[in-house]
């Protein structure tokens, strides 16, 4: 089984161990909204413009709001189970982060955890590395990052300017997702605001 189908089967566990109203770590959002939100996106193709830019997000929040009413938590948790036939071909591409990290999202904000392997988060580094060079493009100056398990060392840009990153593969991808990941950030002060803000902005 491939590290998105765990990653899918433990989170439609929770979601069902906790109910419709659980926190998330999803601003607004209770499990039942993410349980939505996860279901459209495999299920509704019109939904999918909206979750990627805001000029169609209203069309894509009245598709969840539908979902959710129309079939109910229980439903939804049943149906993200499976990978959607939107998915289904791209499962394992698209879905390994997505999952992980709403995975994680749900985990976090009930005071929870999961232990990854060694190749779980060798998984989820090269996942990181493109999120990481997409933000640093957006950062413009230097970024250099340490894995905190394997020592192993990457640098994404040029220039004098430079943040440090240090953390697992699985912290860093919540990171750079906007999460608050255990990652360590040094540099100057301005430097690491200006990082932030690439962040915020993806």
């Amino acid at each position: 089984m491939s590290f998105a189908r765990r990653q899918r089967a433990a989170l439609a566990h929770l979601l069902d161990e906790l109910g419709p109203f659980a926190p998330t770590k999803c601003e607004g959002w209770r499990t039942q909204e993410l349980a939505a939100h996860l279901y459209i996106r495999e299920h509704r193709p019109l939904a999918l413009p909206g979750i990627g830019s805001e000029r169609f997000s209203e069309q894509t929040r009245r598709i969840q709001v539908e979902a959710l009413h129309t079939l109910g938590y229980p439903a939804l948790v049943q149906a993200i189970r499976s990978p959607g036939w939107v998915m289904r071909p791209l499962d394992r591409l698209v879905n390994t982060s997505e999952l992980f990290i709403h995975h994680e999202d749900v985990l976090r904000a009930n005071d929870r955890h999961q232990s990854l392997t060694a190749a779980e988060q060798q998984e989820l580094w090269p996942i990181a590395a493109v999120l990481g060079r997409r933000t640093q493009f957006r950062f413009g100056h230097q970024i250099r990052v340490t894995r905190s398990d394997t020592g192993a060392q990457a640098v994404w840009g040029t220039g004098a300017r430079v943040v440090h990153l240090v953390g697992l593969p699985s912290e860093l991808l919540l990171h750079l997702s906007g999460r608050d990941g255990d990652v360590t950030v040094t540099g100057e002060p301005a430097d690491v605001e200006r990082w932030d803000k690439a962040i915020s902005s993806l």
